[in-house]
């Protein structure tokens, strides 16, 4: 009988492209983890890995075992879940990683909730950017992630994951202070008050996010679509310094809501026209749907969504 152990362990190398990788992610030694294969290997009847310097790489035998490894420990995970819905206290470690903005403004508002509800229930936080928490749930180094996604197809809409969106956060222009009283062309109708048209800004300097952020790409395709390229004077990953360079007049900058959530502003705040928003969601995996901790904390996230208010008001 092939050993469900050595069966995830031989999964753990397939993610991670060598035996010291699985090894790390597991806390075991590589000695250990070769040992364990070694021995999947006599009990299957057939070769498994193939060794060329520091990589390994599975054979058409190992990539099928892979393939029955994913759907045991999705068993496992499903009965794991079952049996913890069985009690009555929510207990055990509850991984979570958000992005950035996310962790300041949420999640400490539901880690709080969770341990007056949940006293046995300890919840961890990462504080790494979207794409860095889904590739840590495909690994099973955390339970739930929380991601934002703009005007791009889901990035979670197949691999085995399950997108809960459970707010919307409006992405806002930010104006040097003196501009807050600088004449501006009326919003047209039923734009939302104190909305302002990028167009009206294509000769301005602008701060952006990353080039490679998703809310930097959604930056640039509204200026495309307005008609202009911007004129970019910096690219900065921390939003703390893009409200910075825009309060010391050196440009305007996009924001998302939460970025500025009960932070004191000198710069002027706009919504735009048309307004641009990004969905902020939490994704699982499926087979953990159920477990008690899952499920409070869905609980809490969605608690959050319906009671957020943006910073000038409407839904969130």
């Amino acid at each position: 009988m092939l050993g469900v152990w050595r069966l995830q362990l031989l999964r753990e190398v397939s993610r991670r492209g060598s035996i010291k990788a699985a090894a790390e992610a597991l806390s075991i030694t590589p000695s250990a983890v070769s040992q364990q294969l070694a021995i999947l290997e006599r009990e299957a009847g057939v070769a498994l890995l193939e060794r060329g310097g520091r990589r390994v790489r599975l054979t058409d035998a190992a990539q099928l075992l892979v393939r029955h490894a994913d759907t045991i420990t999705g068993a496992i995970a499903a009965a794991e879940a079952e049996l913890a819905s069985m009690q009555r206290l929510v207990t055990g470690t509850l991984r979570v990683a958000a992005f950035p903005t996310a962790a300041r403004a949420v999640l400490p508002q539901v880690m709080t909730a969770l341990s007056h509800q949940h006293p046995a229930l300890r919840v961890t936080l990462r504080d790494i950017e979207a794409a860095e928490s889904l590739t840590a749930l495909q690994m099973d180094e955390i339970d739930l992630a929380i991601v934002d996604e703009y005007d791009e197809p889901a990035r979670v809409s197949d691999g085995g994951l399950e997108f809960r969106e459970f707010m919307r956060d409006p992405l806002y222009l930010a104006l040097p202070p003196e501009e807050s009283t600088a004449p501006r062309a009326a919003a047209p109708p039923g734009a939302a008050p104190g909305a302002v048209r990028l167009a009206d800004f294509r000769d301005a300097f602008w701060i952006m996010d990353t080039e490679d952020s998703h809310l930097g790409q959604v930056t640039l395709r509204a200026c495309m679509a307005s008609g202009f390229e911007p004129h970019v004077r910096s690219n900065c990953k921390d939003f703390s310094v893009i409200i910075a360079l825009v309060e010391a007049g050196l440009g305007v900058g996009m924001l998302p809501g939460l970025a500025i959530h009960d932070r004191p502003l000198r710069a002027s705040i706009h919504p735009t026209d048309p307004p641009l928003a990004r969905r902020i969601a939490a994704v699982i995996r499926p087979e953990r749907r159920s477990h008690p901790m899952i499920v409070s904390a869905l609980a809490e996230l969605e608690r959050f969504g319906a009671a957020y208010t943006p910073p000038l008001g409407g839904p969130g």
